[in-house]
């Protein structure tokens, strides 16, 4: 299996069960620090973590990084890392960049969003109002940056081959279900 992207509602510690995985796996791991070096590398100066899950302002859209450009370096860096094999992708519309990809698990982990700030407060130590507000902003967030990058709603099961919900499963049963669905794709490309 060359490529596993992994989309994530916010408060579903989506993040962690990738790397967690990836670790698993022995598989390089690509998420938002490692695409920041890779897009510094080719020249392109951005705070991804300040756009990251939303759509940029006008001052951004019109001083900073366009579209285009992101979209570009993201598909290069993406391909360019699925071709060595052996990677996992954490966020940042994978799932869509690499769509066309025969030897890509394209996989989205959600939660009820109760499910998600109980989640929230356990690993973060905030309240519930505050681990509420957050994971709602990130929800509005989310919908205009797959919009405004992507064209598409990172919530739209049909750009997945699977979704798991943290409710119904454990991150480790995540993790033997996703080893299972990689072996199987990998038998039917043999």
């Amino acid at each position: 299996m060359a490529v596993i992207t992994i989309s994530r509602q916010y408060g579903t510690g989506g993040i962690f069960i990738a790397h967690k995985l990836a670790d698993e796996l022995g598989y390089a791991f690509l998420g938002r620090d490692e695409l920041v070096e890779i897009c510094e590398q080719r020249g392109l100066t951005l705070d991804l973590e300040k756009i990251e899950g939303r759509a940029p302002t006008i001052l951004e859209r019109t001083f900073g990084v366009g579209r285009d450009s992101l979209r570009s370096v993201l598909s290069e860096s993406m391909n360019e890392a699925a071709d060595k094999g052996n990677v996992v992708i954490g966020g940042w519309g994978g799932q869509v960049l690499l769509k066309d990809r025969t030897d890509a698990l394209h996989l989205r982990i959600v939660g009820s969003l109760e499910a998600r700030i109980r989640h929230f407060m356990e690993s973060s130590g905030v309240t519930r109002t505050a681990a509420e507000e957050t994971i709602k902003r990130s929800d509005r967030d989310q919908g205009l940056f797959s919009q405004y990058f992507f064209n598409v709603d990172f919530a739209d099961s049909t750009l997945y081959h699977s979704t798991l919900n943290i409710e119904q499963t454990s991150p480790e049963n995540m993790i033997s279900f996703i080893e299972s669905m990689i072996a199987e794709k990998e038998k039917a490309a043999s």
